[in-house]
Formats: structure tokens, C-alpha cells, sequence
């Protein structure tokens, strides 16, 4: 199906907040979140405009492709962070704001269901396999792959919606 730049423009409202938040879990940066997707779209828009855009599933194809560049900006800059990493790790500042941080994501897993907590734990404190888990609680291991994909998901929501509430 060939694209118009109508039909992209509609495209855009409806999935740019949710592609910028896609690419922020890859890239951790909601400035070159938001760079990338726009990006993406300026570069569609151009073969919209030419006439030579033509895309079966639009949706899987943003994500396909935020996901990426996405990944391609990470790699790239991975360098850089570990260095900015290290110079964070050494200034008292950010050193004390990590702590609230860390103290923050604790009472947030605390918040989580008690037997979706102790799952979560188990994989993540202790590095347990989803199958020792399971056999430990005596419970199946599609019990325990759908208890960390919600205790992740919670997480990750709790995160990205304190994030846009600060700089959203």
C-alpha cells in the first residue's frame, strides 16, 4: 500500500509518543528518543511527498525501524556513556541522587504483589533460572515467565511515567 502524507501525518499523532518511549528504553535519552523518531519521520515524509513510500504494516514498520536506529545510536554512544558513567560515579551529587534512585525502585518492587515480588527477586537478586524457580515454588515455568513480565512491566510504567511527569 502506498503511503500519502496525509495518511503518514495521522501516523505521526498516533504513534509518537509511543515510538519516543520505545526508542527512550534503548537509548535511555528522551532528547535522542524524540531526535530519532522525528527523524524517521522527516525521512518518510520525503518519500510520501515522492510518491515512492509503500508499506504493508506501517505500525510494525515504525517499530521496526526506531528499534534500530535506536539500537545503531546506542551502540555508538556506548563509549561515550561509560565514560559520562564513570564521571557521574565519582561526582557526590549524583552519587547521593542515586541513592534516592535506588531507594525509589526498592519501594517500588516492595509495591509489587508479594508472590510476583519474591519471583522477581529470585531471578533478578539472586540470578535463579526461571526453571529453579519454578521448581522451587513448585509452580510451572509459564507461571513464572508471566510473573517477571509483569513485575517488568510495572516497573518500567512506574519509571516512564515519573519521567514525563518531570520532563514530559
Amino acid at each position: 500500500m502506498f503511503v500519502n502524507s496525509h495518511t503518514l501525518e495521522k501516523y505521526f499523532r498516533w504513534m509518537y509518543r509511543p515510538l519516543c518511549l520505545y526508542a527512550l528504553n534503548i537509548t535511555e535519552s528522551y532528547e535522542d528518543s524524540e531526535d530519532i523518531v522525528q527523524q524517521i519521520f522527516v525521512e518518510l515524509l520525503e518519500k510520501a511527498v515522492a510518491g515512492s513510500l509503500e508499506v504493508g504494516d506501517m505500525k510494525g514498520y515504525l517499530y521496526t525501524v526506531v528499534r534500530n536506529r535506536a539500537v545503531k545510536y546506542a551502540k555508538k554512544n556506548q563509549e561515550k556513556v561509560s565514560m559520562e558513567s564513570a564521571m557521574y560515579l565519582t561526582d557526590e551529587n549524583a552519587l547521593s541522587i542515586s541513592v534516592e534512585e535506588e531507594a525509589l525502585v526498592w519501594d517500588w518492587i516492595d509495591a509489587l504483589p508479594t508472590e510476583r515480588r519474591n519471583i522477581f527477586l529470585m531471578a533478578k537478586q539472586q540470578g535463579m533460572k526461571y526453571k529453579e524457580i519454578a521448581m522451587q515454588l513448585d509452580i510451572s515455568v509459564k507461571t513464572v515467565e508471566g510473573q517477571m513480565g509483569k513485575a517488568l512491566k510495572a516497573l518500567r510504567d512506574k519509571a516512564i511515567k515519573i519521567y514525563l511527569f518531570f520532563f514530559g
